[in-house]
């Protein structure tokens, strides 16, 4: 897969996490689930990259790795010219600075026996020299960059709404003024009305301070309203990345196509010819030789049980790993569009 060399922030280049597991029945026997086989792409400065697969993807075990909290099996992750996982204690500190996190359940990644104003100052107490009187300041300022307020300072997570929480991890992860946010399934958790709060405010954020965007999701109605290009991920490799407005007009990959024709139509009345996926996903432990769409795949011929197809350019920013593209274009138009 080429690189745009243009802005480049992070580049990541075949990408692989396999995990042992011991096989059933046979303690002495291990097999390998290939959680993510070969990803590769990147994210200029100041874009929003969607990330988009179903449940055993890979995408949030992409999302670790980037962060650090996994270590790959292969590939590698350059953060602003530098390989994140050959770096010094030093180094490293300083790109945990650069790049932040927003977890899927902000409950569970808060500190309950922290008040709001200790949770979001916490990374400047960790990597910043800054006086109390400078913390306090700070900390208000954040939690009304997020639409949080000084009431808000001293309450515990426990007395958030989901909304309000999501929110507090958001002013925490922009504490450090980061290059790279990734959230990680950061509004499937809320009410489709918080949810377009939350992205509002993360496009804000972007505006403001020209920070680039990682945002994984396992369906594509929230990545569109926010992404300036999309992968689509399906048993832990990409299968098609494009530019947000090509990829919703012109899929090529027939499971994009597929999550496509799961979105309803803006308007009822446009009834749409649908790709129905059927089956399972294939299992991790044992890939197929040849695509591993290849057992749900309408267009499947003999060759894809045998010869995987590479994730390559066919055409200006838009890759694709397909013997068979699909040829049909959609209408953006009945698809939502994308909400500014």
């Amino acid at each position: 897969m080429k690189s745009d060399p243009k802005n480049v922030l992070l580049k990541v280049a075949g990408l692989k996490k396999h995990f042992p597991v011991q096989k059933k029945g046979n303690k002495k026997e291990q097999q390998v689930v290939k959680a993510v086989d070969g990803v590769s792409f990147h994210v200029r400065a100041g874009e929003t990259l969607g990330i988009v697969g179903e449940s055993g993807s890979g995408k949030s075990t992409v999302a670790k790795l980037i962060m650090q909290l996994l270590q790959p099996t292969e590939g590698e992750v350059v953060f602003q010219d530098k390989d994140i996982f050959n770096q010094t204690k030093k180094q490293r500190k300083q790109t945990q600075k650069r790049i932040q996190m927003v977890f899927q359940d902000p409950y569970a990644s808060l500190n309950p026996r922290m008040t709001a104003k200790q949770i979001v100052t916490e990374p400047l107490r960790i990597h910043e020299k800054m006086s109390k009187e400078d913390l306090d300041k700070r900390a208000l300022e954040l939690l009304e960059e997020v639409g949080l307020g000084k009431h808000h300072l001293n309450r515990y997570p426990h007395q958030f709404s989901g909304g309000q929480r999501q929110r507090l991890s958001i002013a925490r992860a922009i504490a450090l003024k980061p290059n790279l946010i990734v959230c990680d399934e950061a509004v499937s958790a809320l009410d489709v009305s918080i949810q377009a709060q939350i992205l509002n405010l993360l496009k804000q954020l972007q505006k403001n301070y020209g920070i680039a965007f990682i945002f994984i999701a396992h369906g594509l109605p929230a990545v569109k309203h926010i992404s300036d290009r999309i992968a689509i991920m399906y048993a832990g490799q990409i299968v098609e990345i494009a530019d947000r407005d090509v990829l919703f007009t012109n899929p090529k990959h027939p499971y994009t196509k597929a999550l496509l024709d799961a979105v309803p139509p803006s308007n009822p009345r446009h009834r749409k010819e649908k790709t129905l996926v059927k089956g399972e996903p294939p299992s991790l432990m044992s890939p197929t030789r040849g695509c591993p769409f290849v057992s749900r795949c309408p267009n499947a011929t003999e060759g894809c049980h045998t010869n995987a197809p590479e994730l390559l350019e066919h055409e200006v920013n838009h890759h694709y790993a397909c013997h068979h593209p699909v040829q049909a274009p959609n209408n953006l138009e009945n698809i939502g569009g994308r909400n500014s």
